[in-house]
């Protein structure tokens, strides 16, 4: 190991980085910035740990570069970063550490870093795909090997900016739907643990109910699942369902070409009493108002939004009469 002098500088330091002396650098900085932490020796305690994080994973020392990356992020607040290079340094080091390392998760750093901690910069600076996409891509590389619904809520944040600034990316919405899936399938399987019964049930399922042996309340998610049915079938994108804002809800929401669709959906077993979306009365569109409303703000949308009704009414098979009246007027 070399023996500095006791008088070394910073810059001199930064020298030897400039001549390609890594280890050096990194054996000079190391004493001084353990006795002093100002301005320019923790700069080049990064800069030069940095370096030698590099080098590490060219040599396969992947858990020391690992280590090294986790002391990075704990010297970067202590910078004064006004040109970002620091940040971005940090960024690129994940994106690798992801990619060489096995142990390493984009996921957990996320958690760490915090999606608040990403600049402008990150999510506009070509080439595409920016940082921010490449961050959240390889996330979900990461969930797609190990689908729980810890590491999708690790991810989540990121993917709700990403969804907030670019709402129509269609990969976006296909993360959208992969977390979806696995918090469906976390409940579900919570479900079977709790109520055996019904699990045993599924597996040999009773006669078919009718609708009038169904609840208030399932006869009316049957309908809206009727209605979901019918609209992707027709080529709509399901955005939600069962969207609620304060005691207010929306059934579905929707994307065609052009808009966004919010759809109350009233179903019926029988005529009786009158058409289904009859039922949509004053008050009640007064309410779907003020949702739509909130719902437009909290998702920043610019699409044109489009109030539809659908109204469904079934027999003792099941088999629904449906009718859709597109674009009504709340106000």
């Amino acid at each position: 190991m070399p023996n500095y002098k006791k008088d070394m500088e910073v810059r001199d330091i930064f020298e030897l980085r400039k001549q390609g002396r890594i280890e050096e650098a990194y054996e000079a900085i190391r004493p001084m910035y353990a006795v002093h932490k100002g301005k320019y020796t923790t700069l080049c305690m990064f800069w030069t740990a940095n370096d030698i994080l590099k080098k590490r994973l060219l040599e396969e020392r992947r858990d020391e570069a690992v280590k090294i990356f986790q002391a990075l992020l704990r010297v970067a607040p202590n910078i004064e970063d006004k040109d970002g290079r620091v940040h971005t340094a940090l960024l690129y080091d994940a994106l690798r550490l992801s990619e060489e390392v096995c142990d390493f998760r984009i996921v957990d750093f996320l958690e760490q870093f915090g999606v608040e901690g990403l600049t402008e910069a990150d999510w506009n600076t070509p080439p595409q795909p920016c940082l921010a996409q490449r961050l959240l891509d390889h996330a979900f590389t990461e969930i797609g090997k190990e689908p729980t619904v810890d590491n999708a809520l690790k991810a989540m944040p990121l993917l709700t900016e990403a969804l907030r600034r670019q709402p129509d990316c269609q990969q976006g919405r296909t993360y959208q739907d992969i977390v979806k899936g696995i918090i469906e399938k976390a409940k579900k399987s919570e479900a079977a643990e709790q109520h055996p019964q019904s699990l045993a049930e599924d597996c040999c399922p009773m006669q078919p109910r009718k609708p009038h042996d169904l609840s208030k309340k399932e006869f009316g998610l049957w309908g809206e699942d009727v209605a979901a049915d019918y609209l992707e079938r027709k080529g709509y994108r399901i955005l939600e369902r069962d969207w609620h804002s304060g005691h207010r809800d929306i059934d579905i929401i929707a994307r065609n070409a052009d808009s966004v669709v919010f759809v109350e959906v009233k179903t019926r077993r029988s005529r009786d009493f009158g058409e289904p979306f009859e039922a949509v009365n004053y008050q009640k569109r007064r309410n779907l108002l003020t949702a739509i409303s909130h719902y437009i703000r909290y998702k920043h949308l610019e699409l044109r939004p489009r109030f539809d009704i659908i109204s469904i009414v079934a027999n003792d098979l099941f088999q629904p009469e449906i009718q859709h009246f597109e674009d009504i007027q709340l106000a």
